[in-house]
């Protein structure tokens, strides 16, 4: 039992969605970069959910998480009740956060929410730039 979960687990962290070059808020974000070498960041969040709030409110307005976040990512947020989510980026968790190339190549999944530095850590590990 344990097994399944933890494969299932890691095709969700780890599997690439091409389907989300379909969806319209990503083809937006996509197009908002240009030729700058960004990443998309989508979180998955839905409302009375404390930890995506803390998120939004906390960590993603800290000033070093702000300032790298601006450089390297373009934001989009679906919340998982109102908005149609794309083919193959399930979530089993709120916040869900995906991080895509602008091929639609899904690198990095983080589930649930971090403080500030931490999440920064982790920023500066997918992106592999500091």
């Amino acid at each position: 039992m344990i097994k399944f979960f933890f494969t299932v687990w890691m095709m969700m962290a780890t599997g690439s969605a091409a389907p989300i070059q379909t969806d319209e808020q990503f083809k937006t974000a996509v197009a908002s970069m240009g030729t700058e070498n960004k990443l998309v960041l989508m979180i998955y969040t839905m409302d009375d959910c404390p930890e995506c709030a803390y998120m939004k409110q906390k960590v993603f307005h800290d000033k070093a998480v702000e300032a790298y976040m601006k450089r390297n990512f373009v934001v989009i947020e679906k919340n998982v009740h109102k908005s149609k989510l794309p083919d193959g980026y399930d979530f089993f968790g709120i916040p869900t956060m995906f991080f895509i190339d602008k091929a639609g190549n899904k690198k990095e999944t983080i589930v649930g929410s971090k403080r500030a530095q931490p999440f920064l850590t982790e920023l500066r590990r997918i992106r592999g730039i500091q």
